[in-house]
């Protein structure tokens, strides 16, 4: 049987789950569970519903519900297979929800697990733009691609990460479960080092906080300290959506390798004026580029002034274009991709 979020971890194994409302949203439509086989097995999982208070809510909820007892009832299944199952049931149950009952309509959910087996193997599955991200010797790693309209124009090349996090249709989702009657799950298996860090989120954190701030925060930081930390951050920085974060730490094995390799950083007072030191000397070398830069562009100014004052006498043999000229300059300039790429992704599934 599984246990719920909170009960005591296997000796050495660090693990904390919080959910949070933010500063915007008037109810919290994520859910998140943790849980637990008697020999060591543990399932984490996130789920960001949407559909309205109750819709939302609802279908986050079932689907935490459906994939723990598909976790409980199929104990000797491949974790792979066990998980894509889990969730095309939670799929089924939400979108047969939503038929029978007008007020769940259209509700839907994304949903992301992380599953460790008693032998330290690590299993990702996941719908939707709810994350999992591994910290490793000081990297966070995405195990997850968000199912996302702006994620997929990325993959094509056809915005930036900027123009991602401004862009009109950021909140449209390409999968959901709940939404139609079958959803296609993505499942990875996943490597797993002692010391590593796992960190499972809904957009809530990512959408606010960067790859590189909540790594700073997994290094340095208990598991318990580290989600309070980022879910604080989250809310600082405007909190537009709830907020939900699970972290798992595996315990770093002293016997291979540098057991503070994931270690939270101490720096000692002579570490820290070391530090400053050669902050100071950057920020000095910076200041002199800075200066010898604007002289080269002075000078390079002044001998351009130079080159085309010698040449005025040529200027009136190239005037300005006539009409003809301009138009044909103007029938070459290429269209703007952007709107009319025929390959961009169809439409998404508003949040």
């Amino acid at each position: 049987m599984s246990s719920p979020a909170g009960a005591k971890p296997e000796a050495g194994i660090g693990l904390a789950s919080k959910t949070d409302v933010g500063q915007v949203r008037q109810a919290n439509e994520d859910s998140c569970d943790t849980f637990a086989r008697e020999d060591g097995t543990r399932l984490l999982v996130v789920a960001d519903g949407m559909g309205g208070h109750r819709g939302g809510a609802t279908a986050s909820r079932t689907t935490v519900t459906a994939i723990a007892e598909i976790f409980d009832a199929e104990a000797s299944a491949r974790p792979s297979d066990m998980l894509g199952r889990a969730i095309e049931a939670a799929n089924a149950r939400v979108f047969e929800m939503a038929q029978q009952d007008p007020e769940l309509e259209g509700m839907g959910t994304t949903v992301v697990a992380f599953h460790l087996d008693a032998r330290g193997r690590g299993t990702v599955a996941h719908v939707g733009d709810s994350r999992a991200y591994r910290y490793r010797n000081g990297r966070l790693e995405p195990l997850t691609t968000d199912h996302s309209v702006v994620a997929e124009m990325q993959r094509r090349g056809l915005l930036s990460a900027n123009e991602a996090a401004v862009h009109p249709r950021r909140n449209e989702i390409l999968r959901s479960v709940g939404v139609l009657p079958d959803v296609e799950v993505e499942v990875a298996d996943v490597d797993v080092h002692p010391g590593d860090r796992f960190v499972l989120c809904s957009d809530g954190l990512s959408g606010v906080v960067t790859d590189d701030q909540i790594a700073a925060v997994v290094q340095a930081e208990s598991p318990e300290g580290a989600v309070d930390t980022l879910i604080r951050m989250a809310n600082e920085r405007g909190g537009p959506d709830n907020i939900t974060v699970q972290i798992l730490s595996i315990p770093a094995d002293k016997s291979q390798g540098d057991p503070e390799a994931t270690a939270p950083v101490t720096l000692s007072a002579v570490g820290i004026e070391a530090i400053e030191s050669r902050r100071l000397q950057r920020k000095r070398m910076r200041s002199a580029a800075i200066v010898i830069g604007i002289a080269l562009a002075v000078l390079a100014i002044y001998f351009a002034v130079q080159h085309f004052s010698a040449a005025t006498t040529t200027t009136a043999a190239t005037t300005t274009p006539s009409a003809s000229a301009k138009s044909a300059i103007e029938a070459e300039a290429p269209a703007d991709q952007f709107e009319i790429e025929k390959e961009a992704p169809r439409r998404g599934i508003p949040r």
